[in-house]
């Protein structure tokens, strides 16, 4: 083992030993400690109906071997409204636009920009399905003759940190990066890939973020869809939806979310409160609360990261307060979240860009990794993973054996991925706005896990 490789092995150690101000992490114990603690009392303030103001290096051994794999077909995929919204607006080729038209070598270098630590307590298997996923896309011989490398950065769902971590892969040279995490690091990161003509795919944030960056790419839909999609579901779907008070809980970089769900809610006759702006890792949420309870709020949509979603229902469950959760995908539609709230989360409802882990759908993963990681358990966070290796390995395969930056910019400009287990995917030269499409999740308290309660739809 490399020195390089003890370090990233020995920092991810201290990491989730030391996370959230020195208590132990783990999956349950850490939100359920958090979710009680007092320190930092951070209130939300309210808005009435409207806005606000407001590395380390996986390598992974090639095993070799077969998994079924790349792009697949199935689920059950239902409509596509598509609103309104920015796109990129470029529409010429790669080279175009700048990018490098030198040949890549023999291994391609992907960065990956994610919350290690801040967000959520990640556990160890995260770290194995990278593994499993690096080690599939290395099978037989890898991508037209290459081996892909992963490189991990925790951007500690903090802007500064975040920038950071990209100006960091950035200097790694990676033929592209992918981030999962905060709008504010994506959005700067995105600005800074930019500079740099290097890809960026990231999780569906405010469509304006694409705008003049013909080289960012949405692998989840976009807060924009998302949030406008989630008010028709609660007036149309949800028990009550209409004569229910909503309100919002949010963190104050996610305007777009907050606006449209309010907006929507209204113009469907709805009943709409206030919004609430929280802060990251926010302890204490007595006066959210308490405000909540105020407004008699029956569903509260929870536009938060997971740790603060845990916490924000815990708490509330303990003051005998449980209204109906409900949440746009890539938040907090986790297990991990599920298995620390248990039943203050019950019934809660959100999307997702991702198939539950316990369907069929998911079937493929779980054989990947019966197949490199023998005897350990898959999670859907490893399923997210999953979902862009085997985006990127379409577009990757597409761009041929002469691959550059460019000519995979250009196989990602005419991509689309359909599989049973993600959100389908299409992108062209001027549309990077991808899924237009959501799966349902319920809350299973007693079971801590969520149960998937549609296919992929765009419409309600």
């Amino acid at each position: 083992m490399n020195q390089r490789k003890k370090l990233v092995i020995a920092l991810v150690l201290i990491t989730l030993v030391t996370a959230a101000c020195g208590t132990r992490v783990n999956k349950a114990a850490f939100y359920k400690q958090l979710a009680q603690q007092g320190a930092q009392t951070t209130t939300g303030s309210a808005t009435t109906g409207g806005t606000t103001t407001g590395g380390t290096t996986t390598t992974g051994t090639s095993t070799g071997g077969t998994t079924t794999g790349g792009t697949t077909t199935g689920g059950t995929t239902t409509g596509g409204t598509t609103t309104g919204g920015s796109n990129n607006g470029g529409g010429g080729s790669a080279a175009s636009l700048g990018v490098s038209t030198a040949p890549v070598g023999n291994t391609i270098k992907i960065g990956l920009n994610i919350p290690l630590t801040g967000a959520a307590p990640v556990p160890s298997s995260f770290q194995d399905s990278i593994t499993v996923a690096q080690d599939y896309l290395n099978s037989n011989g890898g991508i037209n003759g290459r081996q892909v490398q992963f490189l991990v950065e925790d951007d500690g769902y903090d802007p500064a940190q975040g920038l950071a971590a990209c100006k960091k892969l950035a200097g790694e040279n990676i033929l592209f990066a992918v981030g999962h995490t905060m709008p504010t690091i994506e959005e700067e990161c995105t600005s800074f890939y930019n500079q740099q003509k290097i890809p960026y795919i990231m999780r569906g944030i405010p469509e304006t973020t694409l705008s003049g960056h013909p080289l960012a790419y949405f692998g989840t839909p976009s807060d924009d869809f998302q949030s406008t999609l989630l008010a028709d579901y609660v007036i149309d779907r949800i028990a009550n939806g209409k004569t229910l008070v909503n309100d919002t809980v949010t963190e104050n970089d996610q305007p777009v979310s907050k606006t449209n769900y309010a907006a929507e809610i209204k113009r469907k006759g709805g009943k709409f409160g206030n919004t609430y702006t929280s802060t990251p890792r926010q302890s204490d949420w007595s006066s959210v609360i308490s405000h909540l309870k105020g407004d008699n709020a029956g569903i509260v949509f929870l536009n938060i990261a997971p740790v603060d979603a845990i916490s924000l229902a815990v708490q509330s469950k303990n003051q005998g307060y449980h209204p109906v959760w409900v949440g746009e995908g890539t938040h907090w539609n986790y297990n991990l979240s599920m298995q620390s709230a248990g039943s203050a989360l019950d019934g809660a409802q959100v999307f997702s860009p991702w198939s539950s882990i316990d369907s069929p759908a998911a079937d493929q993963y779980k054989a990947a990794y019966r197949q490199y990681k023998p005897g350990k358990t898959p999670d859907d966070l490893g399923l997210i993973i999953w979902g862009y290796a085997n985006m990127i390995k379409t577009a990757l395969t597409a761009a041929g054996k002469n691959l550059t930056r460019a000519s995979f910019v250009d196989a990602m400009n005419r991509m689309n991925f359909t599989a049973a287990y993600w959100n389908p995917i299409t992108y062209t030269p001027t549309d990077h706005r991808g899924p237009r499409v959501v799966a349902v999740f319920r809350g299973n308290g007693n079971a801590q896990k969520w149960d998937q309660i549609s296919g992929f739809t765009g419409s309600f």
